[in-house]
């Protein structure tokens, strides 16, 4: 799988860590299963989960959901 950089808040070539997504989006909890996949949970406002093979991978679904997330809301609604 091909994965983009420069995602990593250390060093712009690198792939994104779990502490790099736990800071772009602070209301979820992130880490690595028995299955050894990366997984999240939502832990404010809508109960969304997402789990990835890698954190990239993970950042991506992250990112999914919540697009989903706005996207179903009306106008005016929090997070």
């Amino acid at each position: 799988m091909q994965h983009q950089r420069g995602t990593s808040a250390v060093d712009a070539d690198a792939e994104p860590t779990l502490a790099d997504i736990e800071r772009e989006f602070r209301q979820w909890r992130l880490w690595v299963g028995v299955d050894r996949l990366c997984h999240g949970l939502r832990t404010t406002g809508a109960a969304l989960t997402a789990r990835g093979e890698d954190p990239y991978d993970l950042l991506c679904e992250i990112r999914r959901a919540e697009s989903r997330l706005a996207e179903s809301r009306p106008d005016g609604w929090s997070r």
